[in-house]
């Protein structure tokens, strides 16, 4: 993958220009201007070319090309100007002679492609062009282009992208995508991931989720079952927090104390303690890496926000809901994602294979990518189970039959709202509990009707949709007062992000053995 001409070596892998086999010290920007003209060297690259491809999410002028070309001219010494010839109202080409030139692919993290969900674009790309499709997740802020600055990081998309398509983006508020004002939930962020794999003619896919992608990841395999062909979770969680009957996560004060990092010392590294080991942390390659990870990914605010949402998760009850396969990889003494949390994902979730990796790597790009290969290759390697019914999970809305509003006006909100009715009742599911709380509270205020908010798995028959879940929603709905809407308690773990607010009603209802607590959904 190197490129050799005269007496220089282009290294697209590990991001270096040799001269003479010593390395010569080029800014990233002028790297990939570089780079960028040897792969087209059979042509004029044009000006704005240039400038969408190398400042994709700035606004620059001409300048910055004539700088960067100019630097550029400069580290290959005397040769430069005439290996990098200017066409003038056009652009710039490299006409130097490839002594030896392998086959490379394009530069994914210069040339984003955007998807838009609704009116927020998501930024995506696309490395390699097997059969197989694979998307890689990625927790928290790490930005897609911070995977393509470093050798190792780069070592591992492209082999990736050699076991199938590589498919990465950014979710919406951290990388090449569009920042937004309030916190993101987890129906949009998977509505995002959906609407990438859509942009990419992607029908099924293997989900690399880590660390918080992992639940991002969980969640998306869950509701569209049929669109994954399994789940690789890398230090993944259900539960972020500490509680009393969960020991597997963060104390408060551990969580004072990377909030205080954050604030103190963002863009320089301020995530490096946990999600290193030691003899990482001491790494000056590593530690730019990381720096510019929290650069391009999001702001000190934004990185707190997102946070915020992350300590917000619990996936708990709905673990039992994945039926794809499932490999759960986990570092032993890894330093953000507490060892427990790994055993306990591959606990709830059916025929899921555990692996503990020795170790405090949370970031599993580096030391033990081989981890990451060997788990896709074993996913692939698995049968798909085979089901006798189309089984997913659902947020399920019922209302009480001798109050709900007609049926013509019952069908217009269920629509609006991107449920689906099922027909003859007044029953409606919906692919995310947001949706499916907000049809309910339109409902609710135009009608006096009562109405029941649950979500957990549903069958579905033909045009025909039942299951558990509607028994208890139909149980709540039932309990609840003329004009309300009331919910089971897990909703509120699926809504972090949004503005729905809860009240405690004091009720609680038993449905199937279980006993429910029930919340009423404040009037929007």
């Amino acid at each position: 993958m190197t490129f050799v001409f005269d007496e220089f070596e282009l290294d697209p892998a590990r991001r270096e220009l040799r001269v003479e086999g010593k390395p010569e010290t080029l800014q990233p920007q002028v790297f990939d201007l570089l780079l960028y003209l040897v792969e087209n060297h059979e042509r004029v690259v044009p000006k704005r070319e240039l400038l969408e491809a190398l400042w994709p999410d700035s606004v620059v002028t001409e300048s910055s090309i004539q700088r960067a070309v100019s630097l550029a001219r400069s580290a290959l010494g005397e040769r430069g100007p005439a290996l990098i010839q200017t066409f003038p109202r056009q652009g710039y080409r490299f006409v130097g002679e490839l002594e030896k030139a392998k086959k490379h692919t394009p530069r994914t993290s210069l040339s984003p492609r955007y998807a838009q969900s609704g009116d927020v674009h998501i930024a995506y790309t696309t490395l390699g062009d097997g059969e197989v499709d694979i998307v890689v997740v990625n927790g928290w802020i790490l930005p897609m282009r911070a995977m393509f600055q470093h050798p190792d990081t780069r070592a591992s998309m492209e082999a990736l992208g050699d076991i199938g398509r590589l498919i990465t983006f950014d979710k919406r508020g951290t990388g090449l995508s569009d920042r937004v004002k309030d916190l993101p939930s987890h129906e949009q962020r998977m509505d995002d991931l959906r609407v990438v794999l859509d942009a990419c003619g992607s029908s099924k896919a293997v989900l690399v989720g880590f660390s918080e992608g992992g639940a991002l990841a969980m969640l998306y395999a869950a509701t569209y079952p049929e669109r994954v062909r399994g789940l690789v979770l890398c230090g993944a969680f259900a539960r972020m927090t500490k509680t009393h009957e969960y020991s597997f996560g963060f104390a408060p004060d551990e969580m004072e104390k990377l909030k205080g990092y954050i604030r103190g010392a963002w863009g320089r590294g301020a995530s490096l303690r946990p999600i290193a080991p030691l003899e990482m942390r001491r790494d000056v390659e590593f530690l730019d890496w990381v720096s510019f990870a929290e650069q391009e990914g999001s702001s000190p605010g934004g990185a707190l926000d997102l946070l915020e949402m992350n300590i917000q998760i619990d996936l708990r009850v709905l673990l039992p809901a994945i039926r794809v396969p499932t490999i759960v990889l986990q570092a032993r003494d890894d330093g953000m994602i507490h060892p427990g949390s790994g055993a306990y994902l591959a606990e709830q979730i059916a025929g899921a294979r555990y692996v503990e990796i020795p170790g405090s790597d949370h970031v599993f790009f580096f030391r033990t990518r081989h981890e990451i290969l060997n788990a896709v290759q074993w996913v692939l390697a698995q049968e798909p189970p085979e089901l006798e019914e189309d089984r997913f999970l659902s947020t399920v809305l019922v209302g009480q039959a001798d109050d709900t509003p007609s049926e013509e006006e019952w069908l217009e909100q269920v629509r609006r709202f991107r449920g689906r009715a099922v027909p003859g009742s007044r029953h409606a599911y919906f692919d995310g509990p947001i949706r499916a709380l907000r049809c309910a509270a339109a409902l609710a205020a135009s009608s006096a009707g009562s109405f029941g908010v649950h979500a957990g798995p549903v069958v579905r028959q033909g045009p025909n949709v039942s299951g558990p879940a509607f028994e208890v929603a139909a149980a709540i709905a039932a309990q609840a007062p003329s004009g309300q809407v009331w919910a089971s308690r897990l909703l509120v773990d699926l809504v972090p992000g949004s503005d729905l607010e809860f009240h405690e009603t004091g009720e609680n209802t038993a449905v199937q053995g279980r006993e429910i607590t029930l919340l009423s959904l404040r009037a929007q």
